[in-house]
């Protein structure tokens, strides 16, 4: 049968509008909730569905190979309305990584000040746990060869949010200075989420977890030897 844009889009519109009655609506905007209009939830929504399809076309196909037409059609949507969401596929992969690096700040804001020693050990225990429910994602990110996209995104939208999450290590400087500093942090942390991630079996979080804390002892009693 052939695909036709048009009829498609609106038929697909008709089915998904009756959806979005149970569609939370609220967005988040630099890590905050707010409200969205039923327009926003319309743009919102489409921007998932598209990501969706995607992240279920990469599963099989190699991102190269993946046409907008292909996203589009998994979507039930039109290449009208990807191009008008999405300037292209790496603007969607990173729809989602940013979608992912809100939902773990939102979760590693929520510690309650503590001791570094004990504030460390949380901060991983958050990541590792975190990281270990998204593993699936964080492989084919890999696999596909996008785990940049994710290195990018965080790197980009950690900066800003630096003064937000106060850990004990953290030191006060200039942007340039945060900037340097989040970039050795960040640097280590995702190089080994992707070490960690990208073994055919990963150790569980508390495995890794302990393994680190171990290392990040040895190099303190080191300095100070």
């Amino acid at each position: 049968m052939q695909y036709n844009e048009g009829n498609h889009e609106t038929q697909a519109l008709g089915h998904k509008c009756y959806k979005l009655a149970g569609f939370v609506s609220f967005q988040k905007k630099d890590g905050q909730l707010m409200k969205l209009n039923g327009k926003q939830r319309m743009v919102q929504q489409s921007k998932q569905w598209l990501s969706d399809a995607l992240i279920e076309l990469m599963a099989t196909e190699d991102f190269e190979d993946i046409s907008i037409t292909e996203i589009a059609q998994k979507a039930d949507l039109s290449r009208k309305t990807f191009y008008r969401l999405f300037k292209n596929k790496n603007a969607v992969v990173d729809f989602f990584c940013d979608q992912l690096f809100d939902d773990y700040f939102q979760v590693l804001i929520k510690q309650t000040p503590q001791p570094a020693a004990a504030m460390l050990d949380t901060t991983l225990n958050i990541f590792f746990n975190f990281w270990w429910q998204q593993k699936s994602l964080v492989r084919l990110l890999i696999r596909q060869g996008l785990f940049d996209h994710l290195t990018a995104v965080w790197q980009r939208k950690a900066i800003p949010r630096y003064g937000n999450f106060i850990a004990p290590w953290h030191l006060q400087g200039t942007p340039k200075e945060v900037n340097y500093i989040m970039a050795f942090q960040l640097g280590g942390f995702t190089n080994t989420l992707r070490v960690w991630l990208d073994q055919a079996d990963p150790e569980e979080p508390a495995v890794i977890q302990k393994t680190m804390i171990a290392a990040i002892h040895q190099l303190s009693a080191s300095l100070k030897a």
